[in-house]
């Protein structure tokens, strides 16, 4: 686990403490918190994967690669 999810984890558990003392103030800080860590988390430098390689946006269809075969012909 990196540090980054060792925090979420113990915000994670200060959120429940928060609710079950019905502290309305920090929880809603530490919600705010949750999402700042969550949004890093998802963050592209936070992959773990290659991103997928893009598609190009125009592949030829079978009609027009041999209509390009006959012009050439």
């Amino acid at each position: 686990m990196t540090s980054l999810e060792l925090t979420l984890a113990n915000v994670l558990a200060s959120i429940e403490q928060a609710r079950s003392a019905g502290n309305s103030h920090a929880l809603k800080a530490l919600l705010d918190r949750k999402r700042a860590i969550c949004e890093a988390l998802a963050a592209p430098e936070q992959c773990w994967l290659e991103p997928p390689v893009q598609a190009p946006s125009h592949i030829p269809g079978p009609r027009q690669i041999r209509e390009k075969a006959l012009v050439a012909a």
